[in-house]
């Protein structure tokens, strides 16, 4: 005979069947519960972490920008400074008119585009007293292997960093007006300026170009004609 006791009872009653729905107030999770839960925590983590690497992306994209932007700034300068020196003569007083000896073309005044507005080549007296071209005073920019070059006295020094920037175009154009003077020894006084435009573009990033345009006036005029 099987003699259940009310304590056994209890036991089976309380003991659910295979399959049976878990009840309301009891603790822990169910397997569905636990995957659904694992699911909506990787859809939440994967959404920051795609929010946060686009955001470091474009900060950085940002910061190259910038960088790019400083250098242009720095380098426009540079040109700007070094072009109103163009033409400068150590002696000038030796380029006034005089009576007894005429008037003295100035050697420095020449500037020149080459190679399809590549290379601009100007030359200025580095030193007072200078007053014949030679050695350093011959000056010139050139665009070449996605850089700018300086040279002086004819060899040539990196302008612009490759490693930073590349500058993709560049082009370099001297616009003259000439001025007709009056009375029996008027010469002609020719106006020079200097027009550069070019493309630069972080190295990482070639297709976020930044353009950068120049307009230089030369201070020293060349002279031509006259008595």
């Amino acid at each position: 005979m099987l003699i259940l006791t009310k304590h056994a009872l209890t036991g089976l009653r309380r003991c659910p069947r295979a399959g049976a729905p878990r009840p309301p107030n009891s603790p822990g999770f169910t397997l569905l519960e636990l995957l659904v839960g694992l699911a909506l925590g990787l859809l939440v983590v994967t959404g920051a972490l795609n929010w946060a690497g686009h955001h470091l992306g474009m900060r950085q994209r940002q910061l190259r920008d910038w960088q790019v932007h400083r250098e242009l700034r720095a380098l426009a300068l540079f040109i700007q400074h070094d072009l109103r020196r163009a033409g400068a003569h150590g002696r000038p007083s030796l380029l006034v008119w005089r009576p007894d000896a005429g008037a003295v073309a100035n050697p420095f005044a020449e500037i020149t585009v080459e190679e399809g507005g590549t290379v601009l080549r100007y030359s200025r007296a580095m030193d007072d007293g200078v007053s014949e071209p030679g050695g350093t005073s011959d000056t010139a920019i050139r665009w070449t292997q996605d850089r700018l070059d300086r040279a002086i006295g004819g060899r040539f020094q990196p302008l612009t960093d490759t490693a930073l920037m590349r500058v993709t175009d560049f082009s370099a154009q001297v616009h003259t007006t000439a001025h007709i003077g009056t009375g029996g020894c008027a010469g002609t006084i020719q106006g020079r300026t200097v027009q550069l435009s070019l493309l630069a573009a972080p190295t990482q990033e070639p297709d976020r170009t930044q353009p950068m345009t120049l307009s230089v006036h030369i201070r020293n005029n060349a002279v031509t004609g006259g008595c």
